[in-house]
């Protein structure tokens, strides 16, 4: 019973890392284009199918990882450019706003429906990159896989660290993000800063859809749900903070498999039950901001 526990524990703490990659990186693209990136479920879904397809292609595991990444990257800038105009990139009005969201749900789709003219309407499972178990503690095992999700999730988001705080590059992000005019008075180049966020957060999406996708599985409608609990966490962990998609990500993963342990059917209500008298307490998320009514 209680390694049965402390095996769910670990579980959704894996779950819960590799969602909150998804998360981040919606947080990312909204804290810079100030849009909500209703696409990002797709970018998920590319993830997992081209780590599928290159597994087909007998690509070396982690080769297959750093492809998808670079891949979704390349795609996401140039879908950018193809479905939204220039001018509404970043923008605060909210006619523009559901504009982009509108036109991102409508990307989307048609991504769904080619996945499913070419793969078909099954479930696939992306072969694991490592097999076996790695022993946790006493007679508590985790897969390799899990184990590798894990480490991997979790040096994503040192490098993400280290690169919004170590680096020109993310300070510019985070001046643009903070200030936009000043940002730009300051000489930061728009265009850079927008492209490579957008392409940023789109490939930790499809490095989450890889990641799940070899550990359960993944179908053409799978992006759908995943930009929900993506929403969710993001929600919870402040709206533009990836850092705080972190934490509602591991709180969403923990809650979740630990009761699906005890209570199987009353798992998704927990965990939206627990956020939702969280966010009663702190609307504006764990790491959000405050603002004051005046």
């Amino acid at each position: 019973m209680l390694s049965g526990l402390i095996s769910s524990i670990f579980g959704g703490i894996t779950y819960g890392l590799i969602l909150s990659l998804m998360a981040a990186g919606l947080s990312l693209i909204y804290g810079i284009m100030k849009n909500v990136n209703t696409s990002h479920g797709a970018f998920y879904l590319i993830g997992g199918f081209l780590a599928y397809l290159f597994y087909a292609l007998h690509l070396p595991p982690i080769a297959n990882l750093i492809l998808v990444v670079l891949s979704t990257f390349f795609i996401g800038i140039g879908a950018l450019y193809l479905v939204i105009p220039k001018k509404l990139w970043v923008t605060l009005d909210p006619d523009e706003q559901n504009i982009v969201m509108i036109t991102f749900l409508a990307l989307a789709t048609v991504t769904e429906y080619i996945i499913l003219l070419i793969f078909g309407g099954a479930s696939v499972s992306i072969p694991s990159i490592f097999y076996g178990n790695v022993r946790i503690l006493g007679n508590i095992y985790l897969t390799a896989q899990v184990t590798f999700s894990s480490i991997l999730s979790l040096a994503v988001f040192i490098l993400l660290y280290l690169i919004l705080y170590k680096s020109k590059f993310g300070k510019g992000i985070r001046a643009y993000s903070q200030n936009r005019e000043l940002a730009l008075a300051a000489g930061i180049n728009e265009f850079i800063i927008v492209i490579f966020t957008f392409g940023i957060g789109v490939s930790l999406a499809a490095l989450s859809g890889s990641l799940l996708g070899s550990i359960f599985s993944v179908n053409s409608a799978s992006g759908w749900d995943e930009l929900v609990i993506a929403f969710v966490i993001v929600t919870f962990g402040g709206i533009g903070n990836v850092f705080g998609s972190l934490i509602g990500g591991l709180v969403y993963g923990l809650v979740y498999s630990i009761v699906l342990y005890y209570y199987p059917s009353y798992a998704i209500v927990a965990v939206l039950l627990i956020i939702y008298l969280i966010l009663l307490i702190r609307p504006s998320g764990i790491l959000g901001k405050v603002y004051e009514r005046v």
